[in-house]
């Protein structure tokens, strides 16, 4: 991996902190917007997924794989603060179809091109976005929230890219790699299952 590209990464992931040292109330919606992505369960498994699968593809993937990720789902954040979209289970099925098919896509490493995952992507982020959107609190400071969705989403892509870059330097590495990505999957199916149940 290209290490100033790896550096850059981490600025990036860094670079709302100094926003905050000037605005103690607005703490609270930026640290309720990083919340977000880290303490759902399906947000956390995508995230880190998306990073994985851009470290298995390598070069240019690492940031252009994330970055589309995070800037579609920014938008699609707008879209659910302002309720263009505001269809709650069809979100949820998204994002839970986000947890299966890049489990999936991590299992078969490779195996599926780039551009093809870099559409999946966008649409996952859409729906991870407008999900962020709409469970804005009413009592956060808006613009704060979404740079702490960013900020949480960008820190668990570079996790998951430092997963994927070290796992794949060794056979039995790779292989628990790849039986991640199926368990990834197959909880996405079970959560997939719920949300059917209940609808």
């Amino acid at each position: 991996m290209n290490k100033k590209i790896f550096i850059s990464l981490i600025y990036l992931s860094f670079y709302p902190l100094p926003v905050l040292a000037h605005n103690i109330t607005g703490k609270i919606g930026f640290y309720d917007g990083l919340s977000h992505p880290v303490l759902g369960l399906d947000h956390l498994l995508a995230m880190i997924c998306v990073g994985i699968l851009s470290a298995q593809i390598g070069g240019k993937a690492i940031w252009t794989v994330p970055t589309t990720f995070v800037t579609i789902m920014t938008i699609g954040g707008l879209l659910g603060f302002l309720l263009i979209i505001d269809e709650f289970y069809f979100v949820e099925v998204g994002i839970v179809f986000s947890v299966i098919l890049l489990g999936f896509g991590i299992s078969i490493e490779k195996k599926i091109p780039v551009k093809l995952i870099m559409i999946f992507v966008g649409i996952f982020g859409l729906f991870h976005g407008i999900a962020h959107g709409l469970e804005v609190p009413a009592a956060a400071n808006p613009v704060l929230f979404v740079l702490g969705f960013i900020f949480g989403t960008t820190t668990l892509h570079l996790l998951g890219v430092a997963i994927g870059y070290f796992s794949i330097k060794k056979t039995i590495s790779l292989i628990l790699l790849r039986l991640t990505g199926v368990s990834f999957s197959i909880y996405g199916i079970y959560l997939l299952n719920e949300i059917l149940y209940y609808l």
